[in-house]
């Protein structure tokens, strides 16, 4: 055992268990426990702290913290709520606390697909074309062809995502994009669909800079007959179903050695110009032509032990404790305009 170190308060959220949308916080629950128990071998002692809503609730428990100990924030937002994730961040920055992972900015524009696809396009990276959908009767034949893939404009964790969301006719389009505008107020992104291979590439600060761990590839191979290529809500975060099952990644990337570069630089300008901080994820996939163009930045992805992140670190020659290790000590380095 390592000599006490100090407190660290772990923040998180509770979801509504019977809810089969919010497997993504029971997962965030689940590594709650496997985390704080690193911590403490690495000579931390650790206050749980689950926060509830209403946001009075929330900040009345942080402003009772000694802000004299870092947050190690596993927060990922009220139910039904993705924006929370962000205000709560900006209290605890208010309230004067070294935080794990990323700024606040960084989290809002990463939530904000539209926005972060601009973000991405000024600074030269290459992104998809993409149109955003507010309302039903704004659903209008798109001006790329089809297929097309939509999602949420605003919602992480592959809220709303399905094998329907692979668009192949306008009547798809209309109907698929009702449903999703009934349940994500927000709006919808449209995307044309990218059929090449995916891969994620995670990045991690250390001693101020971040670094791009050994990227993974989506295998798509074992997938039932007629389902996309793509990692739907139940790919993601149901580990019982044939889908998530048969569509594991691969770390690393059985790829050259010169598109793992290219994939890692990508990961590492993309990043940069969202602005994260601590650790994320980029998503890219190669479009017909095999070029790479990033689908999303995920400021916060999964780091329980046996998501793609901690993966990719053992890859890198990391195992957990040292994963911990490097995302703690960089909670205290953040500042300037994009914290």
């Amino acid at each position: 055992m390592s000599a006490k170190k100090g407190l660290i308060h772990l923040i998180h959220n509770v979801g509504n268990i019977a809810n089969r949308e919010d497997a993504a916080e029971r997962a965030i629950l689940e590594a709650v426990e496997a985390i704080a128990d690193v911590l403490r071998g690495l000579g931390h002692d650790v206050g749980l702290l689950p926060l509830t809503p209403p946001y009075s609730s929330a900040f009345h428990s942080l402003e009772a913290l000694e802000p004299s100990h870092p947050v190690f924030n596993l927060f990922e937002g009220f139910p039904g709520d993705p924006e929370s994730e962000v205000q709560v961040r900006l209290l605890l920055d208010r309230l004067g606390f070294a935080v794990t992972g990323c700024p606040a900015m960084a989290m809002h524009i990463g939530l904000h697909k539209a926005m972060a696809k601009r973000v991405l396009r000024g600074a030269g990276i290459p992104v998809p074309s993409g149109i955003l959908v507010r309302r039903a009767e704004d659903i209008k034949a798109p001006p790329f062809p089809f297929p097309i893939f939509i999602k949420p404009a605003a919602d992480d964790a592959s809220h709303g995502i399905g094998a329907a969301n692979v668009i192949r006719d306008q009547k798809s389009f209309v109907e698929r994009g009702r449903e999703l505008l009934g349940n994500h107020s927000l709006g919808l992104l449209a995307e044309p669909f990218l059929e090449g291979r995916e891969f994620n590439c995670s990045v991690v600060e250390g001693r101020g800079s971040l670094k791009a761990l050994p990227p993974s590839i989506v295998d798509y191979s074992m997938m039932p007959a007629g389902h996309p290529p793509v990692l739907t809500f139940e790919a993601k975060w149901a580990p019982d179903s044939e889908v998530y099952l048969k569509s594991p990644t691969v770390c690393p990337a059985p790829v050259e050695p010169a598109l793992t570069k290219k994939i890692q630089d990508l990961a590492l300008a993309s990043a940069e110009a969202i602005g994260i901080r601590g650790y994320g994820r980029v998503d890219m996939r190669e479009d017909a032509g095999g070029n790479l163009m990033v689908l999303e930045v995920n400021p916060n992805p999964d780091i329980s032990p046996d998501a793609g992140m901690a993966k990719q670190a053992r890859a890198a020659g990391w195992d957990f404790p040292r994963l911990m290790q490097e995302i703690v000590a960089a909670a205290g380095r953040q500042e300037g305009p994009w914290r």
